[in-house]
Formats: C-alpha cells, structure tokens, sequence
C-alpha cells in the first residue's frame, strides 16, 4: 500500500514540534530566558537608583567624611596607609587598578556561567543570592549615598585610576555608573559570592583557593580608594545574611549531585525541572 501524502506531510511538522520542545525545556531554552529577565531586572533597578542618586553630590561626601570618622574611631582607617605601601611601585599601581577594572564583571559572570551550565544545583542558590544582595545593596545606595574615598581631596587620597589607568569614571553626573553607591562595595560582595559558589561547587581541596580572589579584591578597592574598608565589610554582613536565608528557603533537590546532571528520557533537564524558582518563568 502506498503511504498517504497527509501522514507524510505531517512528519516534518511533528519533528520539529518536539525538537522546539526540547529547547524549550532545556538548559537553554525556557530557564535561560528566566536567567536573562532576571539579570534585566537588576539592570533596571541598577539605572533606577542611578537616576535617584544623581544630586547626592554633597550627601555622600558629608557620608563619607562620617564614615571615615567612624573608621579612625574603631582603628580601622587604614585605607592611606595600604595605599601609600601600593603607591610606591607603579607597576604594581597599574597591576591592581587592571585587576579591580577587568576582575569585577569577568569573574561574576565567569563563575555564574560555569555555575549554570555544569553546576545547576549550586547555581539555583547562588542566583537568588547575587539576585538579593544586589537589591539589598541598590537599597542602600539610595538611603545612604556615599562618596568613595578618592573624592575626599582634602584628606590625601589618591584616584589611581584618574592618575595611572585605566580611567572608567567621568563626572559624577556622566556615565552608567553610581558614584555614590560606595556601600556596601558590590566588588567586595560579587567577588566574595563567586569564591562561595566555588567552594561550593567543588569538593577538592584546592577550591579553598578561590578565597584569595576576594582578599586581593579587597586590596583593590581600598588601594584605588574606591571604597572603605566598611564597606567591604558591610558587602560582607549582607552576603552572610542574604546566603544564610537563601539556603534555609532553598532546599537541595532529591539526589542532588553536583557533579552530575541526569537528562531524562523528555529532554528535559530534571535539575532544572526540580527548580521551584522557574515556576516564575511558567
């Protein structure tokens, strides 16, 4: 018998239905589209605080003046004496200023994008943690405009970047960056979460050595005198608080292994299929 022309003509169709349904459940498909409206939603909210922040000239250096106060206080104003220790070698000047410029966003997005694709079951806490820190932090940054050390002239710091490169900071009213959002240093935190994901993620004992990235990190801000040393430590109290809630609400899924992702018969990742946090994106 002779196949019918409708059955025939039906079979591309089917096949691609289901290939498109497979996309649409894996990695990349319907949750990598969840990642990206995240990930919007912080640069919304990021550009939002800018425009709020953008007359807090004279707020955030009398801030920083307060902060710096507090520091001397505790003893722990330490900032001009890590600087003039980095100032006497300029390649080492340059070193960290590439390091606090190239560092930042490479590695958020470098651990994050290795976290996702090979380390879900990590991942799934971490983007909630990034994802609350941020907004925690963008919260500040509006209640408490402060001005990093490099503008307070009159006390001898140093713009390391203005002076010996690379320069990414114009006019306080020019540019997609909130110069007033010192605190907490969002440096210090991205660098310290990417540390914990690997940590995290790896269960050799060499990971603990991804805790020297937010150490040199933390020498980078201050060196640079972008930020205060409270400032790192606040960045550090939040990602304590928002990690601890995040992995108390976030519970680990069944047979969770992170060094083994399993493809169900469907296609569909059942580590992403597990993950309450997509329903969101249903």
């Amino acid at each position: 018998s002779v196949p019918s022309s409708g059955a025939s003509s039906s079979e591309p169709a089917v096949a691609a239905s289901r290939l498109l349904q497979r996309w649409w459940a894996s990695r990349v498909g319907r949750p990598f589209l969840f990642e990206i409206g995240l990930i919007g939603t912080l640069l919304f909210c990021y550009k939002y605080v800018r425009f709020l922040a953008r007359d807090a000239g004279s707020v955030a250096i009398a801030n920083a003046e307060r902060v710096l106060e507090v520091e001397r206080a505790f003893g722990v104003a330490i900032e001009s004496q890590i600087q003039s220790v980095v100032l006497e070698s300029r390649g080492l000047v340059e070193l960290i200023n590439q390091y606090y410029v190239a560092s930042h966003f490479a590695v958020t997005i470098g651990v994050m994008v290795w976290l996702y694709f090979f380390r879900y079951s990590v991942y799934r806490r971490m983007r909630w943690v990034m994802f609350g820190i941020t907004l925690l932090a963008l919260l500040v940054h509006v209640v408490f405009p402060l001005a990093p050390p490099r503008m307070l002239d009159d006390i001898g710091f140093i713009d390391t970047l203005k002076h010996y490169g690379p320069s990414i900071y114009g006019p306080t009213d020019e540019g997609s960056a909130n110069q007033f959002a010192a605190m907490p240093s969002l440096h210090f935190g991205y660098a310290a979460m990417a540390a914990w994901g690997i940590i995290a993620a790896l269960k050799t004992r060499w990971r603990y050595l991804a805790a020297l990235h937010p150490f040199a990190m933390l020498v980078a801000i201050v060196a640079t005198a972008n930020h205060f040393l409270l400032d790192a430590i606040a960045a550090g109290a939040m990602l304590a608080l928002i990690g601890a809630l995040v992995w108390f609400v976030v519970k680990p899924l069944p047979e969770d292994d992170p060094d083994f992702i399993e493809e169900p018969d469907d296609g569909t990742d059942r580590e992403l299929a597990d993950d309450p946090g997509l329903e969101l994106a249903g």
